[in-house]
């Protein structure tokens, strides 16, 4: 019989620690999810604002270009002379994503839309951010 009293309490202890264990876990589910929303960025680019409502494909090649002129290609720093060989040949995309900061003198992107038009890149799409 005392056996029986033994178990019965433990019983009744750890019944009082589920619903703190249900809420941990809903917690910490919670805070994954809201956590990885977005993935961070290898330059600090804030794009130009527009008020066009279309939106970027995600499909082909993505360049960004921060304000002191850095130029990233889908996530590996280059020269210009690399960009230049990097879309010649049989490498060369159909679309390119050209993403530049707003701060970027006007030189900055024509170089490289010069280099675009050069190595026969048919698409090219700006990305700027909405002013909604």
């Amino acid at each position: 019989m005392m056996e029986w009293e033994h178990t019965r309490r433990l019983a009744l202890t750890d019944d009082h620690m589920l619903p703190l264990i249900n809420v941990v876990f809903l917690l910490l589910i919670f805070f994954m999810l809201v956590g990885a929303v977005t993935v961070p960025e290898r330059l600090d680019v804030l794009p130009p604002s527009s008020v066009s409502s279309f939106q970027p494909n995600e499909v082909g090649l993505e360049i960004v270009i921060d304000q002191s002129g850095d130029v990233l290609i889908d996530d590996a720093a280059v020269t210009m002379e690399r960009l230049v060989t990097a879309l010649s040949g049989d490498n060369r995309p159909d679309r390119v994503r050209l993403k530049a900061d707003a701060n970027l003198n006007a030189n900055g992107i024509l170089d490289v839309l010069d280099i675009l038009r050069d190595a026969g890149v048919a698409h090219v799409q700006l990305v700027t951010v909405s002013k909604r």
